[in-house]
């Protein structure tokens, strides 16, 4: 019988955890999905927003951190992805029992990120055309001004802490890291493989169709490989240092 694993889980850019309450229906038993809401969203509306990466990870790190399972994992996509990784290492700074596994989709690995692009994104215009230019915001909300101001809100606090972030080589994590990406995305294969420096532990890399959103547009797929890879640190631990690269649509 395989041990129950709590899977914390970190939006994208401009986004509220609530896509993560769906997973819920979708996941195994033993696997039990735990959206990390951001301020300034979702059921955290009423909060400021945080811009500095900093921030955001030492209070993000200290809400999670109340309660640790002994069994547990981070995922995130894209800005998630980044800030699940300073979760894991702010965990570790603090003392704190490690998770299980990091698992990371659509995201160059922090040593590969160049987000100068976002820090000349300064009207709503702007935020708009790069929101378009990513395809991941239903078209129903550029229509409703409500639901649009708080998005680009949002998304504009987020590209706040994107621009904030400085890599500093650190010593690498000794948990698992699962990279995922999309075949189509601009992000490409070299800058997810770039993510092995981060860890003495196995990495694996899949790589599906579709773009950025690859998760959205084959999330079945995707959620079938993802549990299976965190299944795998339950059931059989990986190894210190042999990476595999793996591919699988």
């Amino acid at each position: 019988m395989t041990d129950s694993l709590a899977l914390f889980c970190f939006a994208c850019a401009g986004a509220s955890a609530a896509p993560f309450q769906r997973w819920r229906r979708q996941a195994p038993p033993w696997l039990r999905i735990v959206p990390v809401e951001r301020p300034g969203r979702g059921i955290r509306l009423g909060e400021p927003h945080v811009r500095t990466f900093e921030e955001i990870i030492r209070l993000l790190t200290r809400e999670i951190s109340r309660d640790l399972p002994q069994n547990y994992a981070l995922f995130g996509h894209s800005l998630g992805a980044l800030l699940a990784f300073g979760c894991a290492q702010e965990i570790r700074r603090r003392g704190l029992h490690p998770p299980k596994a990091l698992a990371v989709a659509g995201s160059a690995a922090p040593s590969r990120r160049d987000d100068s692009r976002l820090t000349s994104l300064s009207t709503d215009q702007d935020f708009i055309n790069e929101l378009r230019r990513q395809c991941g915001t239903p078209e129903e909300i550029y229509a409703s001004p409500e639901l649009l101001r708080l998005i680009l809100d949002a998304t504009a606090a987020d590209f706040a802490v994107c621009a904030s972030f400085q890599y500093r080589p650190m010593a690498p994590l000794s948990i698992p890291v699962f990279i995922f990406g999309g075949r189509r995305d601009e992000i490409k294969e070299q800058a997810l493989e770039a993510w092995r420096v981060e860890t003495t532990a196995d990495t694996a890399c899949d790589l599906f169709e579709g773009g950025h959103f690859f998760l959205r547009e084959h999330e079945a797929e995707f959620l079938t490989m993802l549990t299976s890879r965190l299944k795998s640190t339950l059931e059989n631990p990986l190894s210190e240092r042999e990476s595999s690269l793996e591919r699988r649509i």
